[in-house]
């Protein structure tokens, strides 16, 4: 879900404090291998909304925004207990960090300069483990930032891609292993043409908005050359359909749709100090 330009930048903020210092509820399991439909909601749902669409919708992945300046809605009820509730009856969880945007904005927007992108790059990672582990999410677990659309590639590839590749090594350094929900017409692409010359420092998931209405995360469904072998086994999803409201078990909530084929256990082993 695109979070506005000039959010402000106090909504989802990382805290300064160490990431070694962070001590969080006991760890869960919260990504089990997964193909199928998937949906993330601005703000996580009730307890009595997720009870009843795990009956009754077809989806069985759900993304949740943990953190991020960026990151547009409150999250009241996104707390340890609520992940352990949705890890319990079965959902796929997949964290969204919205870190940094292609935009120009002092509060949220990412620097145009690579260099001080690949910082906050490593900076973004920090933050978003601190809120996994706040929330009881288990090492090893997928951490998705969140980077949306932008035009300008000229611009902006270079920084995205500085961005996206700290991120990911910043990361795996710390325990997790990296997702990045791009725009097919932009950061894909970017990371896509960029994926050669750090093939070590790519997302370990690729997460590719393309609103073409195609429950696919086949190459030319997600704009991804035709026979490619990045980000392919099980490293895939692909949001097919943005906002929209759908009613299950009686309970509306604003959504966007996505087909998912991730196994975690799949992915290249992590290797570092776990911080």
């Amino acid at each position: 879900t695109p979070a506005p330009a000039g959010t402000a930048a106090a909504a989802g903020a990382a805290s300064a404090e160490p990431v070694s210092a962070v001590a969080g509820p006991k760890p869960v399991r919260a990504q089990q291998p997964f193909t199928g439909a998937g949906f993330d909601a601005c703000t996580a749902p009730a307890q009595r909304a997720m009870d009843g669409w795990r009956g009754a919708s077809p989806f069985g992945a759900v993304g949740i925004y943990i953190g991020g300046r960026a990151r547009a809605c409150a999250q009241p009820r996104l707390t340890a207990d609520w992940v352990r509730r949705q890890a319990g009856a079965g959902w796929h969880l997949m964290p969204l960090w919205v870190g940094p945007q292609p935009w120009n904005s002092t509060a949220t927007g990412l620097p145009a300069d690579p260099s001080r992108a690949n910082r906050e790059g490593s900076e973004a990672a920090e933050g978003a483990v601190r809120a996994a582990r706040s929330l009881g999410l288990a090492e090893g677990t997928v951490l998705y930032d969140d980077l949306e659309n932008y035009t300008d590639r000229t611009t902006w590839d270079p920084p995205v891609v500085a961005y996206l590749t700290a991120w990911t090594v910043r990361l795996h350094e710390l325990g997790y292993r990296a997702g990045a929900y791009v725009a097919a017409g932009s950061g894909a692409k970017a990371l896509n043409e960029h994926h050669d010359q750090a093939p070590d420092a790519m997302p370990d998931v690729l997460w590719v908005a393309s609103w073409n209405g195609k429950a696919s995360v086949a190459d030319t469904d997600t704009g991804l050359p035709a026979g490619t072998h990045r980000w392919s086994g099980r490293r895939r999803a692909h949001q097919y359909r943005g906002d929209h409201e759908a009613t299950y078990a009686g309970v509306t909530i604003t959504i966007d749709r996505s087909w998912v084929d991730v196994d975690p256990a799949l992915l290249r082993p992590l290797s570092g100090a776990f911080l």
